[in-house]
């Protein structure tokens, strides 16, 4: 999933929490920067829905995709100590 976020250079959004939204009199580069952010973490967000099972799906379907990704190492860090993990599933 990482080499796909670098690609589209999206990786951002699992890193950064989500930016508060620019005042009404903000500037258009502000604007548009948390619109782009925004659409970001919707295209991300359902990437990654796209790689859990179905019961993770439905748990995790209406949480941003930072928030998703935090939940997700707090469940494999409990059940494998994230070395089981095979490299592939971790998202350090």
């Amino acid at each position: 999933m990482r080499i796909v976020l670098n690609q589209k250079r999206k990786e951002y959004v699992i890193k950064e929490h989500v930016p508060n939204e620019p005042g009404t009199n903000a500037s258009k580069a502000n604007k548009y920067k948390f619109k782009k952010h925004m659409n970001d973490i919707l295209d991300v967000g359902c990437l990654v829905l796209v790689t859990l099972t179905p019961k993770l799906q439905k748990k995790r379907e209406y949480i941003v995709a930072y928030e998703m990704i935090q939940n997700l190492k707090e469940i494999l860090k409990g059940k494998h100590n994230n070395r089981a993990i095979h490299p592939k599933f971790q998202y350090e």
